[in-house]
């Protein structure tokens, strides 16, 4: 649940900052009442209230972030447009929107200052005494809070092929980030989640950034994986407006390519491979072929999770993600 930093101890995901603080409510005074709650396409972490039934809307991250602020504003509207849990909600009452995180960007405090809204900051900190560790709040005004609860602690592991202390993991980029807020909290979590996974298990591996691509790997000629953004086509469900710049995500991976496909029968090959994931993100529906020179699969059908599995030789008891993403990372740093 916790990783150490250079800085000290953190939340080794923000979900479980969220977990944490949402189990914790009554410590800061508050009553819970919806975690991950959507509205206008947006979803905020907490949404709670004070014993007077005024709305509070807390915002977690377990870094920095420029653009809190915005995030907050958006759920603002929405809010006081929709007024969600009249029942229990007084709205004669200003919204408090209150933005939790290790530390602040100094354009945070510059876009509160020129705000009409309020804003509350509250830095934390988890403290190591003795054998237990606490979450520790700063709170503005020199005011200072200890959640008297333990977290409960287990360390996550260094990755196996990394012999030195942790990787330090650097912040999402924004264009990631404002993709991700369009979809299911669980992808969202799920997609940073295997960002770290690979940022994290060797420092060879780098993030580089394009126009509207991450790639990962030993550099942009060497990538293990790809996090793709386009534009939705006119024929797709999800339409979104060129305008906002919302894109839909796609993941590739360089994977070893099915011998049972045309021109591959008698030799083994690294290829592009288009992952089709369920919108949890935790499943995969299909896997396809992406040719170099082609911006289609380059067969008809996609194959299905097993049936990729048992082509290229892994158990296919188990078709996780996860060991797609780790064959693909050990293949980027044995390949030449």
């Amino acid at each position: 649940m916790l990783r150490k930093t250079e800085q000290g101890w953190t939340f080794g995901e923000e979900r479980l900052l969220e977990d944490f603080v949402w189990d914790s409510l009554d410590d800061l005074d508050l009553v819970p009442i919806k975690r991950q709650f959507g509205i206008n396409g947006e979803y905020c972490d907490i949404l709670a209230k004070t014993k007077t039934n005024q709305l509070v809307v807390l915002e977690l991250k377990n870094t920095d972030d420029r653009y809190i602020i915005h995030q907050l504003t958006r759920y603002y509207h929405g809010l006081r447009t929709t007024k969600p849990f009249k029942d229990s909600v007084d709205y004669e009452q200003p919204i408090r929107l209150i933005a939790i995180a290790p530390d602040f960007h100094r354009h945070n405090f510059i876009d509160r200052r020129y705000n009409l809204l309020q804003f509350e900051f509250i830095r934390f900190e988890v403290l190591n005494q003795t054998d237990d560790f606490y979450l520790h709040f700063y709170l503005e005004g020199r005011k200072e809070l200890t959640i008297l609860k333990p977290i409960p602690f287990v360390e996550a592991g260094k990755p196996s092929s990394q012999s030195q202390s942790d990787i330090d993991v650097p912040t999402p980029p924004r264009m990631l980030i404002n993709t991700l807020d369009q979809l299911t909290p669980i992808a969202k979590i799920e997609i940073l989640r295997l960002r770290e996974k690979m940022l994290g298990f060797n420092k060879r591996i780098k993030e580089i950034k394009e126009t509207r691509s991450l790639f990962y790997g030993r550099g942009k000629t060497k990538p293990c994986c790809q996090f793709k953004l386009v534009l939705p086509s006119k024929n797709n469900q999800f339409r979104f407006s060129k305008i906002s710049q919302v894109y839909e995500f796609q993941c590739y991976l360089w994977l070893p390519v099915p011998k049972c496909l045309p021109n591959f029968a008698n030799k083994s090959s690294i290829g592009r491979m288009y992952l089709d994931f369920e919108p949890n993100f935790r499943d995969i529906k299909s896997i396809s072929y992406w040719s170099p020179n082609n911006r289609q699969p380059s067969f008809d059908l996609p194959m299905p999770t097993e049936k990729y599995f048992d082509e290229i030789g892994l158990d296919n008891f188990n078709t996780s993600i996860d060991k797609l993403f780790e064959l693909a990372i050990k293949i980027n740093l044995e390949r030449n």
